[in-house]
């Protein structure tokens, strides 16, 4: 078995590690004659394989972006409100996040998983490793600027403290390892076991991996950069059309079946992470005012698959929504409206009672669809913005089950003007807020680059108001690598939420 070696300051035993210290207590116990049905075990696995570090990566992550999801990026873009006790995120009183320590625990299994594929030439795994990868080191990224990439394993022996990559250097690194994960995952490339997101099926594997791509390249869309190409350097807008124009070669999601949604089960450790998170029917998550009135306005039917109407109207048989504003302290957001039975809380059986109601979020076809509206609107590709924008909301109404609503892309507000493309970029960001619900922290991501939906800050935060724009750094970065810690402050700034990331720059 290869020797494992991992940074001090990202550690935490991997698959492989655990299951090296439980064969080296096996093998010291070997001539005990206690242990021979262990030792001489027919059924014992002698090697690990892809498909059992498989699952364990998959719902690790979907779970972490889930539970990040539910305590922070759903308030931070108001589609959720917080009362009761602890309303301190809401007001953007922002300490750790448990977003760092867990995401680069999944990638020290991703890396096992690649080169474990790589010696055994299957490069069906290595595929779907680098889609894996790509889109966990997208959300770390994201969320905190700079950070350990290159070294962020320590696949070389001797690597304690890990540096801090560049930001525009892990997009690059993201961005060619997304590209050869579409080489990889071909038809002939092998089948795959322990799928717990695709159920086995490659190409959904490479429609994922070149729908990231154009949610990478998007998030760009303000950055000057060029990007090899073929041997070439390009701008990022004819990167992003070298995709869309190439359906065969680099397949995107084309319907509601690619999303790369999780399915739970009805019992752990396969059930939705916040079935358990309730007491009975308590529950400190109110719809935002936000979210809830725009979707009032619209009157747009996701509103009762993302809420439930109050009890108190439920009641009295006239069902409503009432959202709840972003910030109240804890005595306010308590009393608001006349108290709990009149505000309207997250659909209770959707997202707490039933294990197996809602799905694990990566990317939808809805947010393709979204992205290729943006980019038509922006002349990247020839193809037609107001078709994609009417199909994006589409998409997304299926996606909860929903029929679009007669007359909906005739209301103010939704309609697509064909002759002012700042407006209809409004458009296309508000519809794209509303169908980014609940998938990890996409909506606040996106949200930085674009200002759209225009949200206030939370009305009683502590941040000057100010709404944040990044994660900080774990307190242990600066006591377990403080030098590469440092340099990447005196690159990027202090580590504080308001510090702009290169992408923001």
């Amino acid at each position: 078995m290869r020797s494992l070696h991992f940074p001090s300051s990202l550690r935490a035993p991997s698959f492989l590690a655990l299951l090296a210290i439980f064969a080296v207590a096996v093998a010291s116990t070997g001539c005990d004659s206690r242990f021979e049905d262990v030792n001489d075990n027919p059924n014992e696995p002698k090697e690990v394989t892809p498909n059992l570090l498989l699952p364990d990566i998959i719902r690790g992550s979907v779970n972490t972006s889930v539970n990040t999801a539910h305590t922070t990026g759903n308030l931070v873009l108001q589609y959720t409100a917080k009362v009761s006790f602890a309303t301190e995120i809401d007001r953007y009183n922002w300490a750790g996040v448990g977003y760092w320590q867990p995401l680069y625990g999944d990638l020290r299994n991703v890396e096992d998983m690649i080169q474990i594929a790589q010696e055994r030439d299957q490069p069906q795994y290595e595929g779907v490793g680098l889609v894996l990868k790509s889109w966990i080191f997208s959300m770390l990224t994201n969320a905190y600027g700079d950070v350990p990439y290159s070294e962020s394993v320590a696949v070389q022996e001797g690597i304690e403290t890990p540096k801090y990559d560049r930001q525009e250097a892990i997009y690059r690194g993201m961005l060619a390892d997304l590209r050869r994960a579409n080489e990889l995952l071909t038809p002939g490339s092998g089948s795959i076991q322990g799928d717990i997101l695709y159920d086995g099926d490659l190409m959904k594997w490479k429609k994922l991996a070149n729908s990231l791509r154009l949610r990478l390249l998007m998030r760009l869309s303000e950055k000057d950069i060029s990007l090899n190409l073929d041997g070439g350097d390009v701008p990022v807008s004819q990167a992003f059309q070298s995709i869309t124009s190439a359906p065969d070669a680099a397949p995107v999601f084309t319907s509601n079946d690619d999303n790369a949604a999780l399915e739970y089960l009805d019992s752990r450790p396969n059930e939705w992470p916040r079935h358990t998170s309730r007491i009975g029917t308590f529950r400190t998550f109110r719809l935002s005012e936000t979210l809830t009135d725009t979707l009032k306005h619209f009157d747009d039917p996701r509103l009762s698959v993302f809420g439930d109407p109050t009890a108190a109207s439920v009641e009295d048989g006239s069902p409503k929504f009432v959202g709840v504003p972003n910030g109240l302290t804890n005595d306010a957001s308590d009393g608001f409206n006349g108290g709990r039975d009149f505000q309207s809380g997250l659909n209770f059986t959707r997202y707490y009672d039933e294990p197996d109601a809602a799905k694990g979020l990566i990317m939808t076809y809805a947010e393709v669809l979204f992205l290729k509206a943006e980019a038509a609107e922006r002349g990247w590709i020839s193809s037609d913005a107001q078709t994609h924008y009417r199909e994006a909301v589409k998409a997304s109404f299926e996606q909860y089950g929903q029929s679009t609503p007669p007359g909906y892309f005739g209301q103010a507000g939704v309609s697509y003007p064909t002759n002012n493309s700042a407006q209809a970029r409004e458009r296309i960001g508000t519809q794209k807020w509303i169908a980014l619900f609940y998938t990890g922290l996409e909506g606040w991501f996106n949200w930085r680059r674009t200002g759209i939906p225009d949200i206030d800050p939370s009305v009683e935060n502590v941040n000057g108001d100010e709404i944040p724009v990044r994660f900080r750094y774990p307190e242990s970065e600066q006591s377990l690598n403080a030098d590469n810690y440092q340099a990447a402050l005196d690159r990027q700034g202090p580590n504080s939420i308001n510090t702009e990331m290169w992408l923001l720059e």
